[in-house]
């Protein structure tokens, strides 16, 4: 905050807070981006490390979408938006429907599945677990929330058998011709993308600033209260200065990915190593919609 009581962006924090909302929202979990942000590190605005709780609310912050907050009251536009509403609203599904399906990774295991396998009897969410039998031989698998509950008929899934099928399945997809036509459409959207709404807004807001820059010297011309159409003129330039600064800011945050590069990518998915657990989350992060099964053999 200024002189004058008005919030301004910080490039640097700015540039922090989207990238953790878009490490999110590309389904990296709140344990890796502590863990990136900590050894990078980075602090919270209390100048202590991220952890789960802190993570959570930076990613529940309106704030960043510019709405002012004092006590119970919230006042959209009461703040410069560093996050778009698109942007925002998708972390916040990710939050909420995580938070209804918490088991993500128990211990060390993860449960790629999470938040995407569903029951084919009851239409619930099956949830990854573990546990050791008398004998010592650690089981881990996918369960019906219901049938838990014991109100469904759904039997337990062993977790790598499933894991190991849908994967595959997502591997299959990756044909030569697939990974150009996939390519062909990212790039194409990527393109139209490329001019979001920040940019747009900050690039209407310079225009209304020019038109009325052009009023004032018009007034000006007519001898209309010169000293106070001056000083309007300078506060208008400043403002003008302002929003280039912000256009600046937002172009050179923009990331784009050419048709080789999004190629590279699918093929070293490919043929990477089915058994790594980063390939195996890309695969099924990319191309694996929520699903539902009843059985398998």
């Amino acid at each position: 905050m200024d002189e004058e009581r008005r919030f301004h962006v910080d490039p640097e924090g700015a540039a922090v807070v989207r990238e953790i909302f878009e490490m999110y929202a590309s389904g990296k979990t709140v344990a890796e981006i502590t863990k990136y942000l900590n050894a990078k590190q980075v602090k919270t605005s209390q100048g202590k490390e991220f952890n789960k709780n802190s993570l959570h609310r930076l990613l529940r912050n309106k704030r960043y979408i510019g709405y002012y907050i004092y006590k119970d009251t919230e006042t959209p536009g009461g703040m410069p938006r560093i996050i778009e509403d698109e942007l925002f609203q998708r972390v916040q599904h990710i939050l909420d429907r995580n938070k209804k399906a918490p088991a993500r990774s128990r211990g060390r295991e993860e449960y790629l599945l999470t938040t995407k396998l569903f029951c084919g009897y009851c239409r619930e969410v099956m949830t990854g677990y573990g546990g050791t039998g008398k004998s010592g031989t650690t089981y881990r698998y996918y369960a019906c929330k219901s049938a838990k509950k014991k109100t469904c008929r759904k039997k337990v899934v062993n977790k790598q058998k499933i894991e190991d099928r849908v994967v595959l399945e997502c591997r299959k997809l990756l044909t030569d011709s697939n990974i150009e036509k996939i390519a062909l459409v990212v790039t194409a959207a990527c393109e139209a993308d490329y001019d979001s709404s920040a940019i747009k807004r900050i690039k209407a807001a310079i225009q209304e600033a020019d038109a009325a820059i052009e009023n004032l010297w018009k007034a000006l011309a007519r001898g209309q209260a010169v000293d106070m159409i001056t000083e309007r003129i300078e506060k208008r330039k400043w403002e003008k200065d302002e929003l280039q600064g912000q256009l600046a800011i937002e172009m050179g945050k923009q990331v784009t990915f050419t048709a080789p590069q999004i190629k590279a990518f699918l093929y070293s998915l490919k043929r990477g190593n089915i058994n790594d657990e980063n390939n195996r989350r890309g695969m099924v992060n990319i191309f694996l919609q929520p699903s539902t099964f009843t059985t398998i053999e």
